[in-house]
C-alpha cells in the first residue's frame, strides 16, 4: 500500500501542475458531422447511381425516354385515323391501347385496370387529356383518343415514367424507374445502417476509456492513469472521472490509515492487557492450589472462570481486528476434494476436543476436478460454523458436515444432480459446504442480523467464550474469496452453508471465475 501511495501521490501531483495543459481535443459536433457528411455523399451517389442507370438504358435501347409517349402522341392519333383501323404490333409499348365500338364496349387492348378506368371515361365522354394518379409519389397518366372507321374509337393511355421497350419485359417487371428509386432507396437505408453501426463503434472507442476506469474505480484500483481521446466532451469528463479518482484515492488512503491505526491500537491494547490478566489468571491458580476455606476457593474459582473468560474475549478482539485485511491476504488454488478433506479432519478434531459428535457426509462422485480459490483463513470460517453448531445445536451435540455441487441460482431445495454436472460451463456450478445440528434453528433475528458484528441473538445469553463474532469472521473470510453464507433452518434444526465459485479443469488450465 505504501509504494501504491507513493506512486500515486507523486502522479497527482503531477497531474495538479499540468492541469492547465490537458488535452482538450476537437469538439463532439465536429466528430458527429463527418458522419453526416457520409451520408450526403452518399445520398448524392445512389441518387446519381439511379439516373446514370436510366440514361444508359435508354441510350442503349431497352427504355423509352420519360417524354417518348408525350411527344409521339399526336403523330401515333394522326397515323390511327388515316389508317382506320388499329393493330396491337401498330402501338409502341410506351402506350396501354384499347378499341371501343360505337356502343362504347371495349373490343381489344392490353389495358391494365387504372388504365381501363380513365379510357372508359374517354370513349363515353370523349374528355382527352384527363389525368389520373396511381399514388402521390408517381407521375400522372394522360389519355388520348383516335376515331376509327367503323365509328368506334381508339384510346391510348401513357405517363412520364420511362417504359421498357419490349411489351414482354413491360408485362413481366415492374415500373423500371420506380423499381430503380426502390433499389436505390434500399442501398441508401443499408448505407446509413453500416455508418450509424460505425459512427457508433468510434463513438464506443471513445467513451471506452470512461468505461474502464468507472470499472477499475468500481474494483478500488485507483493507482492508474486514465488515457484521454481526441474528443473534448469525452476527455472533459474523462478530466472529471479523474479528479473524482484522485479525491476518491486521497478519501480511502486516509480511511485506510485511520483503520490501520485503530487496529494497532485496538491490538496494542488487547496485547497489553493480556499481562495482567496472564499474572491474575496465574494467583488465581496459585490460590486454587494453597490450602482455602469452601468461600475462599469459591471465590478464587470465580477470578480464575472471568481471567479466562477475558483472556477468550481478548484473543476475539485481535481476530476481529484482522478481518478488514483479510480481502488483501494471499490467495491460491485448491481442489474442492482437498479442501473438504482438511474441513472434516479439523472438524473431528473439534468434535473430540468439546466431546461432540460429528457424522461427516462423503465426497460427491464425480468425474472431474474441481478448483476453487481459498485463503489459509477458509478452513477456520468454516470450523466457526462448526463451533456454533456444537455450542448451540442441543444437548446431543450432534453436527453433520456434507458437501455437494450445484448449479449457480439454483433453489436451495433443489436436487443437485437435476442434470449431469459433467455438463456444466466452468462458471456455471459451485461448491458448497453444509454444517447442520439439531438445535432449536435461528430465530428470525438472527437470520436478519446473525452475521454482524458482535451479534448474538440472546442479550440474556451468559457469557460462554462467544462473542458475537463467530458468523461474522466466517462471512468476512468467505466474502475476501468471492463466496457467500447462507443461514437458514431445516426441519432438525440450523443448517449454515458456505457456497464456494468452483471451476472444472486442472490447476493450471483454470482462471478464477466470478462468485456464483
Amino acid at each position: 500500500m505504501d509504494g501504491l501511495r507513493s506512486d500515486a501521490s507523486t502522479r497527482d501531483g503531477a497531474h495538479g501542475e499540468s492541469g492547465g495543459g490537458r488535452r482538450r481535443g476537437m469538439p463532439l459536433p465536429f466528430f458527429l458531422v463527418k458522419y453526416f457528411v457520409y451520408i450526403l455523399l452518399g445520398a448524392f451517389l445512389m441518387a446519381g447511381a439511379v439516373v446514370s442507370s436510366l440514361i444508359v438504358a435508354v441510350d442503349s435501347g431497352m427504355l423509352y425516354p420519360a417524354n417518348y409517349a408525350s411527344i409521339q402522341s399526336e403523330a401515333m392519333i394522326g397515323s390511327i385515323e388515316a389508317r382506320g383501323t388499329v393493330e396491337a404490333d401498330d402501338i409502341p409499348s410506351c402506350y396501354r391501347w384499347g378499341a371501343f365500338d360505337q356502343q362504347g364496349r371495349l373490343v381489344e387492348g392490353d389495358f391494365d385496370a387504372r388504365s381501363k378506368a380513365l379510357a372508359d371515361d374517354v370513349a363515353q365522354q370523349g374528355d382527352e387529356g384527363a389525368v389520373a394518379y396511381s399514388s402521390p409519389f408517381s407521375s400522372p397518366v394522360y389519355a388520348v383518343s383516335a376515331a376509327l372507321e367503323n365509328g368506334g374509337v381508339c384510346v391510348l393511355v401513357y405517363d412520364f415514367n420511362p417504359d421498357f421497350v419490349s411489351k414482354a419485359w413491360r408485362d413481366a417487371f415492374p415500373d423500371p424507374q420506380g423499381a430503380l428509386l426502390l433499389v436505390g432507396l434500399a442501398l441508401f437505408v443499408a448505407m446509413v445502417a453500416l455508418i450509424a453501426v460505425r459512427a457508433s463503434r468510434m463513438l464506443k472507442c471513445k467513451l471506452s476509456p470512461l468505461v474502464d476506469a468507472a470499472q477499475r474505480i468500481g474494483r478500488r484500483e485507483l493507482d492508474f492513469a486514465i488515457e484521454r481521446g481526441n474528443v473534448r466532451e469525452t476527455n472533459d469528463i474523462l478530466d472529471a472521472v479523474d479528479d473524482m479518482r484522485s479525491s476518491l484515492k486521497r478519501s480511502l488512503e486516509a480511511q485506510w490509515h485511520a483503520e490501520e491505526v485503530q487496529r494497532t491500537a485496538l491490538s496494542s491494547l488487547a496485547h497489553d492487557l493480556k499481562t495482567p490478566l496472564t499474572i491474575v489468571r496465574g494467583n488465581a491458580d496459585l490460590l486454587l492450589e494453597s490450602p482455602l476455606s469452601d468461600e475462599q476457593r469459591c471465590y478464587a474459582s470465580y477470578i480464575h472462570d472471568g481471567a479466562c473468560d477475558l483472556h477468550i474475549c481478548i484473543d476475539k478482539i485481535i481476530t476481529a481486528a484482522r478481518v478488514c485485511t483479510w480481502e488483501h491476504a494471499d490467495a491460491y488454488d485448491e481442489s474442492a476434494r482437498s479442501l473438504y478433506g482438511r474441513v472434516v479432519a479439523e472438524a473431528r478434531a473439534l468434535a473430540q476436543s468439546c466431546d461432540g459428535r460429528l457424522i461427516a457426509g462423503p465426497f460427491p462422485q464425480v468425474s472431474f476436478d474441481a478448483w476453487m480459490t481459498v485463503c489459509d483463513d477458509t478452513v477456520q470460517a468454516v470450523m466457526n460454523l462448526v463451533d456454533n453448531a456444537f455450542s448451540y445445536g442441543g444437548a446431543a451435540k450432534r453436527v453433520r458436515i456434507s458437501c455437494r455441487f450445484e448449479e449457480s441460482g439454483m433453489r436451495d431445495d433443489a436436487a443437485p444432480n437435476r442434470r449431469d454436472v459433467a455438463s456444466y460451463e466452468p462458471s456455471e456450478f459451485c461448491f458448497t459446504i453444509i454444517v447442520d445440528d439439531e438445535g432449536p434453528g435461528f430465530s428470525p433475528a438472527m437470520l436478519a442480523h446473525g452475521a454482524q458484528r458482535f451479534y448474538r441473538g440472546d442479550s440474556a445469553r451468559p457469557m460462554d467464550g462467544h462473542h458475537g463474532l463467530g458468523l461474522f469472521i466466517a462471512q468476512e473470510r468467505i466474502d475476501a474469496i468471492g463466496g457467500r453464507l447462507v443461514l437458514e433452518n431445516t426441519d432438525h434444526g440450523a443448517r449454515t452453508r458456505i457456497v464456494l465459485p468452483c471451476r472444472m479443469g486442472s490447476k493450471e488450465t483454470t482462471a478464477p471465475q466470478a462468485a456464483c
